[in-house]
């Protein structure tokens, strides 16, 4: 895979997790009233932060990271939709969702939450995977990654990366690693090798 496609692997799960951000801290605001910019401007440390560490898991150039900022939506100033939203959550509800019910926005923020921060590891781990830098020097920063990015959903960070390794470990790694699957063998060692570094990290069993 190119570069510039590991980094959009990276960049789309992040992306959703701003907009689903956003509408978290706007509380029970209409969609319409969500301010994509200004949750980026108000949690631009954290974001900085975030890109940092992804530049250094998957070793990106300039250029690529620059993709996160031009694609984003915020200086465009894109409404957030139900339509996205929809779609960053697993079209858990059905579709048009009724946003203006409470019950229903919170579900799919919850679920888009879990969606997109386990699909943003997998990511990570499919980036660092293919930079070769072996799971013990990038996992540490795979973790602070999955936490960071959970800190712009007000996630629990005492549990955030254990939840969401979890999720990852049963969501993508059975169809890869079963005795039948196309996976060639090397692929299945690096995805075992990471899941086997993250949990001694992440403690997913206290």
């Amino acid at each position: 895979m190119s570069e510039t496609g590991l980094g959009y692997d990276v960049f789309a799960p992040l992306w959703a997790i701003l907009e689903i951000g956003a509408v978290r801290q706007s509380g029970t605001r209409p969609l319409r009233d969500v301010s994509l910019a200004d949750f980026v401007a108000g949690r631009r440390r954290e974001i900085d932060r975030l890109l940092e560490l992804i530049r250094v898991i998957g070793e990106f150039r300039p250029e690529t990271m620059a993709i996160f900022e031009t694609q984003g939506g915020w200086k465009e100033r894109r409404e957030v939709t139900a339509a996205y939203l929809s779609m960053y959550s697993g079209c858990i509800e059905g579709y048009p969702p009724d946003t203006d019910d409470p019950v229903v926005l919170r579900r799919m923020v919850h679920m888009g939450g879990d969606l997109q921060l386990t699909t943003l590891l997998n990511a990570l781990v499919g980036a660092a995977s293919v930079r070769d830098s072996g799971p013990e020097a990038v996992a540490p920063l795979v973790v602070d990654t999955v936490r960071t990015a959970g800190s712009l959903l007000d996630a629990d960070l005492e549990r955030v990366a254990s939840d969401t390794f979890r999720m990852w470990r049963v969501s993508f790694l059975p169809d890869v690693l079963r005795p039948d699957s196309p996976a060639e063998k090397s692929v299945k060692a690096g995805l075992r090798a990471y899941a086997h570094v993250l949990e001694d990290l992440i403690d997913p069993y206290p």
